[in-house]
């Protein structure tokens, strides 16, 4: 199915480009969201008289979205939960617990699939998390969990000066020279 986006779309293109996808996804998703139209010859005439106040509005969002990225580069949020001896928390901290923190530190109000995170956090530390506040624009903000307020300050001293955090293989390590002596 071929259809004409009207929003930028991550890892699909961008405002005004005519794109292959999936029946099910355009149909489904595409569409029903206001992201695309589908590439018929009566909407590629529509889209024409349309295209430059897209494009306008576009422009301006990402504007606003900049200033944003602004405010939000550097931050940093605290979760103080749960753990156990070994720094392994009882849960997770959700995408969608960031999301709400970081629309509560913003004006701006933010959706879980905004953060773009490798893997779930499921240990204390402090973790490098970046948000898509605009299919082109991407802020860092750091994580820091901790059992604490005063560990997560600790936590974050820490990195902040260089000792970055350790990974699973240096854990490990570290674990097992600790189980020899």
């Amino acid at each position: 199915m071929q259809v004409i986006l009207i929003k930028p779309v991550r890892k699909l293109g961008k405002v005004g480009e005519i794109v292959n996808v999936k029946n099910g996804y355009g149909r489904n998703f595409l569409v029903p969201q206001g992201m695309a139209i589908r590439a018929t010859k009566e909407n590629l005439g529509k889209f024409a008289a349309l295209q430059r106040k897209l494009e306008e509005k576009n422009t301006e969002e990402k504007l606003k979205m900049e200033t944003a990225a602004k405010a939000l580069d550097g931050k940093h949020l605290t979760f103080v939960t749960q753990s156990g001896a070994d720094g392994r928390l009882f849960g997770s901290i959700s995408l969608k617990l960031i999301a709400s923190a970081l629309s509560e530190l913003s004006e701006y109000k933010l959706n879980y699939s905004n953060i773009i995170l490798d893997e779930p956090i499921k240990v204390n530390g402090v973790f490098k998390v970046q948000v898509m506040l605009h299919p082109e624009i991407f802020a860092s903000v750091l994580v820091v969990v901790a059992k604490s307020e005063s560990e997560a300050q600790d936590a974050l001293s820490e990195y902040k000066e260089g000792g970055k955090k350790k990974s699973d293989d240096e854990k490990e390590q570290e674990l097992d020279l600790i189980e020899k002596n």
